[in-house]
């Protein structure tokens, strides 16, 4: 529609009005799937709109325009997600998270609980080394498809996200190949540096 780059205007704001009039319906849906509440839905949709007209960035097109703004619209929603969900632990009491679970029934059970605990700790960490590893575009794959889908299939993370449904596919597929030789290698070096006693 703009064959030159173009900034924030009045004409912008109408652009970015016919944009939401065409896929408000679908961004809302999403964003009430990501927070299970369809009340914070509109407040999202309108947080993501005054994000673009701030930050005001050069754009070439209005189809640019609604991939950015979905873009920003999947940012405000997990921004928003995460922040619900670290406000309800700090709700918690230091004295409720250290309770053990109800269903132990002795000292032995407390044991085993904790070195489960300490195998997953582990676990995460390697995980979180082998995706910060990853190149940037398959971590944002992997991020997006996996970690903070919310249920949500490729094909609808990728048009929320502005990204072709077959590109993030390929980039889902390559990211979790990598990830899963980082963690086959690390695992196989772990186990070689244990006692002899200790190998399976």
């Amino acid at each position: 529609m703009h064959p030159d780059k173009f900034r924030i205007t009045e004409d912008m704001r109408t652009i970015l009005g016919s944009i939401i009039d065409h896929n408000a319906r679908r961004w809302l849906r999403f964003i009430a799937a990501v927070l299970k509440n369809d009340s914070d839905a509109e407040d999202v949709l309108q947080e993501a709109v005054r994000r673009v007209l701030v930050r005001n960035r050069p754009l070439l097109s209005e189809e640019q325009a609604r991939m950015y703004l979905g873009r920003t619209i999947g940012n405000a929603a997990l921004q928003f997600y995460n922040s619900r969900k670290r406000e309800r632990l700090r709700k918690i009491s230091i004295k409720e998270r250290a309770l053990p679970p109800a269903n132990t029934s002795g000292p032995y059970d407390c044991i085993e609980e904790r070195e489960q605990s300490i195998e997953r700790e582990r676990l995460l960490c390697l995980l979180r080394d082998g995706l910060s590893r990853l190149p940037c575009k398959q971590h944002e794959a992997l991020r997006l498809t996996i970690l903070e889908s919310e249920g949500l299939s490729i094909r609808n993370v990728g048009t929320t996200n502005g990204i072709p449904y077959s590109t993030l596919r390929h980039r889902n597929k390559q990211g979790l190949r990598r990830l899963r030789k980082f963690l086959e290698r690390s695992m196989k070096t772990e186990a070689g540096h244990l006692p002899r006693l200790y190998k399976a």
